[in-house]
Parts: structure tokens; sequence; C-alpha cells
């Protein structure tokens, strides 16, 4: 089998490899061959637009039946894929940065844009790569965050460099460049929710039974798990007055004592167990009757 390859600016097709034809008889299916050939030095040396490439199958007296139909390759070059690629767990997800370079440059007839496509997959995982985001290349270091992950998961990432190009109105591509080395994270949650606000204290009493009521601005953290409740007087300790979190951003003490006043501060806590600091105090008195 032998491949020739001719360009855009030089229609003289010149022959680059040949690969032994495997014998496999009528019933079995056709086993796909693969040539690499390396376009260096056209990037380096042409400006043609585009390599052209045919196959011709020849037996063995050397004889074949014509060259196959062509196929074009874009002759644009391809960024160089990051080599310092950088992973965070950040509260809002996944940090990914690197340092950018120059993009390459042209010496095509064809239009071109450079960009990066940020890859994930779950580790240890059959499911497909997915696309974080598509950049365009630029001189300066580059920072996005994945918000889209799951807690407790191990992620890998990795760039791809890709050239678009346009000949005109006539044809557009992309040509993909080597992937960068995959990096592996393990989304790990230690990252508390926000602190409560708005925490007030109002005594108030039903006939005999007496309480102090408590609220709070809701959280707005995603995972929220439930909030707990502190309260101290003077001079102590605040010790936790809830057995169970707290759903809801309302709470009332009933275990108080006349003329004592008491002092509350309220945390929030994820689902995963991370608790908040506590909030800003509220204190409230019980009169005596």
């Amino acid at each position: 089998m032998i491949m020739r390859r001719s360009t855009s600016d030089n229609p003289n097709a010149a022959m680059i490899g040949e690969l032994p034809l495997v014998p496999v008889h009528k019933s079995q299916q056709a086993r796909a061959q693969t040539f690499k050939d390396s376009l260096t030095d056209l990037l380096r040396n042409n400006s043609a637009n585009f390599a052209t490439y045919t196959v011709e199958a020849l037996s063995g007296s050397g004889k074949g039946a014509g060259p196959s139909n062509p196929a074009d390759m874009p002759l644009v070059p391809v960024p160089l894929p990051p080599g310092d690629l950088q992973l965070k767990v950040v509260p809002e997800g996944v940090s990914i940065s690197w340092t950018q370079t120059w993009p390459p440059q042209n010496k095509t007839g064809l239009g071109t844009e450079y960009v990066y496509r940020i890859m994930r997959r779950q580790a240890d995982s059959k499911q497909q790569a997915i696309l974080v985001k598509q950049l365009n290349a630029s001189s300066t270091a580059v920072m996005v965050i994945d918000t889209a992950i799951e807690w407790e998961k191990q992620y890998q990432y990795w760039v791809t460099p890709v050239t678009l190009w346009q000949n005109g109105d006539q044809q557009k591509g992309a040509v993909e460049g080597d992937d960068s080395q995959p990096v592996t994270i393990t989304t790990h949650d230690i990252f508390p929710p926000a602190i409560p606000t708005g925490l007030q204290a109002v005594y108030s009493q039903v006939g005999q039974n007496s309480f102090i009521d408590l609220t709070w601005i809701p959280n707005q953290d995603p995972d929220l798990g439930g909030y707990n409740v502190y309260r101290h007087t003077e001079g102590t300790q605040p010790v936790k007055v809830n057995t169970d979190l707290v759903k809801t951003p309302a709470f009332r003490d009933s275990n108080i004592q006349t003329g004592t006043r008491y002092f509350y501060s309220v945390s929030a806590v994820d689902l995963r167990g991370n608790e908040s600091a506590k909030s800003q105090e509220a204190s409230e008195v019980a009169p005596k009757q």
C-alpha cells in the first residue's frame, strides 16, 4: 500500500511511505490501517494551504487499480499543549490554571483562530470526556473554575489546543493538537458554609410558658444541611442547645429562667459536616414574673 502526498502549491504527488497489505479473507471484516506523516517540515518551510493525501493498493507484481479519493489536510499550525497545568479545589469547584505562550505564526492563506479546550473525565470511569470550557488563546495566564463538579469525586483534567481554520466562505474546520498531560484531583469538600447573619432574639410568653424566639436570615449555600444554636450567660462559654440540626432559620428556646440574660449565636453546617464560624451574638433577658 503506497501513500502519496501533494500540496496545494505543488500538485506533483510524492510517495511518503508504504505499508504491507495484511491478507484478509473475504468473510472477515477489513482491518483498519494507520500511517503517521510528520508535517513539521511543511509547516516550517511551506506556505501551502493544504496537503492532499491518496492511498493506492498494489499487487505483488506492482500493479494497482489507481489512487484512492483525495483527502485534504489544512497546513495550519497548532499551539503547544500547556506543560504546567495546575488544579486546586476551591469553594466554587475546581480551579484550572496554566501559563499561555504566544500562538504560532500562520504562514498559510487560511484564516485561523487558536483556542484551548479544557476537558474533564471522572477518574476510573468509562464515561466519555466532557468539554468544561473553550478559551481563546492569548499570551496571558489563564484561570477557569469548573463549578459543575460533584464533591468527593476524583477527576482527570487535560487541555487540548485547537486551531480553527477557514478558507474564505468555502471551507472551515478544526485541527486538534496534542493533549496536555492529564492531572488528577479529588474534590474533597473542606469548605464551611457562610456565617449566618441577621440573628434576633425576642422574649415571648404564652400562658405560663416563657420562650426566647430566635430568627435569622436563611443561608443560600446549595449544600446547606442545617444550623446549630449556641447559648451562654454572662461569663460562661457558649454551649450548643439543639440536639439535631435546625432545618429552618428559627429556633424557640423554652429552657430559660426568669431574670437571666441569655446570649445566642448560630452556625451553619453543610451536608458533609463542615461548620461555619458562629454568627454575631444576640441577647435577650427573661423578665422576672
